[in-house]
């Protein structure tokens, strides 16, 4: 006679999956203050409910240019999560500012391919994996690091590890330990992950992307930047090894009011902070533009050539170069806008300095090669010029792509030295730009370069109207 299945042998859990929250002072999409509410709301029901913080978060905001990203580690103290993952935006200040943020956290970060030589294991502060305990259950946490973010980030002395084979080593540790889930963090994807899945080594996994896709695989959750969290509620039978468990992510609302008023306070104090730092009155937008991400990687955008040309005439260089990645605003301002120090330090976050370099027309060619490299994928490598106009073809191969260069009106030379102003970061070899490492600098009086967003403050209050626009530097065509 089959036993029948009680009430007992059931399980039930909820988890709160959250991330991509970089800027406090952004009301669009889900807020801190409404995070803190439901938290608040789901801690009080019977199941019980753990808190992802996917990262994504300590940078790039125009406050984490000034700490680091401090604030949002303060902030997320308030709100007591049970882990927090990592994902490539967690290294915009390098290593050991990612320590430091280890250290003022009051909850454990994890991270399972990341290796450090100086421990001779993971980064210092970083745990490889976390059994989460709630009630009477364990979940056990693997969290996977994307490759990329080694170049993209110039990071001089971490390393990431293909994570096929540490993945099971961690599933069979947590499972030594007692973990009742499996779950895995992470944001590009890879073959294998849904093998992990349909065998029952991973019961899900939770994804942080930069926008969201209308494929989603089978027992993968996803949050983005215009929904940055969501809610699981799951149950499963504890006397069937296959658990049968069932998994529903109900609609929720972004703006829940939370009764304490520890988190929304908090996060006034870290705005009015910013609000007097940078509230400044700049100048004037004289025609709508937008920074659009989609936009901004992969065509030709006025305020892209607005930064480009505010980096060649400062250095009074042939050519102005800026990548599309450094451009973080995603925002559409209106005609008659006031211009603010906080736009442009939302729109430049990363406290980048202007370089100056000498490039052979090669040279740039091979620059122009990589900008349209991804462009299908909307990669931040994109470049907006300034000086130079190109067409290029996505129907040639990778590195042939490019079909004519101009330089101010002229026919590009090969052997020719142009002198090229550009970010420390691509002049430093990120996004691919290897070229730019085999460059000479051009030093401008030994005094220390500015930072672009100051370039680009000044060239606003010269102006005090901007009217940047589409002048065709760049030209996709078809063949």
């Amino acid at each position: 006679m089959a036993t029948s299945v009680t009430a007992s042998t059931e399980k039930n859990l909820t988890l709160v999956f959250a991330g991509n929250m970089p800027d406090i002072g952004s009301n669009t999409y889900g807020t801190y203050t409404g995070l803190a509410g439901l938290l608040e709301k789901m801690r009080t029901e019977h199941s019980p409910t753990i808190f992802t913080f996917a990262g994504g978060s300590l940078g790039p905001s125009p406050l984490s240019s000034l700490d680091r990203g401090s604030h949002i580690i303060d902030i997320l103290n308030t709100l007591e999560p049970d882990l927090m993952t990592l994902t490539k935006r967690e290294f915009s200040y390098f290593e050991d500012e990612l320590t430091l943020r280890s250290y003022e956290a009051a909850f454990p970060m994890i991270s399972s391919n990341l290796f450090d030589p100086i421990t001779n294991g993971n980064l210092e502060g970083i745990l490889t994996s976390l059994i989460v305990e709630k009630g009477n259950t364990k979940v056990g946490f693997i969290s996977i690091l994307d490759e990329e973010v080694v170049t993209e980030y110039l990071l001089k002395r971490v390393s990431i590890f293909e994570p096929r084979q540490i993945i099971q080593q961690q599933i069979s540790f947590l499972k030594q330990q007692g973990a009742e889930l499996m779950v895995l963090v992470y944001s590009k994807e890879r073959d294998y992950y849904q093998t992990l899945i349909s065998e029952n080594k991973i019961d899900f996994a939770l994804r942080i992307v930069s926008e969201m896709e209308e494929y989603q695989p089978n027992k993968v959750y996803s949050i983005s930047s215009q929904e940055p969290f969501m809610l699981l509620r799951m149950s499963w039978q504890t006397n069937s090894k296959a658990k049968n468990l069932t998994i529903e992510a109900p609609k929720i609302y972004y703006s829940y009011p939370p009764s304490k008023s520890t988190t929304s306070l908090l996060v006034d104090e870290y705005n009015q902070r910013l609000e007097r730092l940078l509230s400044q009155k700049i100048g004037v937008f004289g025609s709508e533009v937008q920074t659009s991400r989609s936009l901004i990687r992969t065509m030709e955008m006025p305020f892209g050539n607005f930064i480009a040309d505010a980096l060649r005439h400062y250095a009074k260089a042939d050519i102005g170069l800026i990548n599309g990645g450094a451009i973080r605003g995603d925002k559409i301002y209106t005609e008659g806008a006031f211009i603010t120090r906080r736009d442009i330090a939302t729109e430049l976050p990363f406290r980048s300095h202007v370089t100056v370099l000498s490039l052979t027309g090669e040279q740039l060619k091979q620059a122009l090669e990589n900008s349209v490299s991804e462009v299908e994928l909307a990669e931040g490598r994109f470049l907006q010029v300034s000086g130079v106009s190109f067409t290029y073809s996505i129907k040639k191969p990778v590195g042939e792509r490019i079909q004519t260069i101009y330089i101010n009106g002229r026919t590009l030379e090969p052997k020719r030295k142009y002198s090229v102003s550009t970010s420390d970061y691509l002049a430093n070899g990120g996004d691919g730009y290897a070229v730019f490492l085999d460059t000479q600098h051009l030093e401008r009086n030994n005094q220390k370069p500015p930072l672009i967003t100051d370039v680009a403050i000044r060239m606003i209050q010269r102006q005090k109207t901007i009217l940047p626009k589409i002048e065709f530097r760049i030209k996709r065509v078809i063949e």
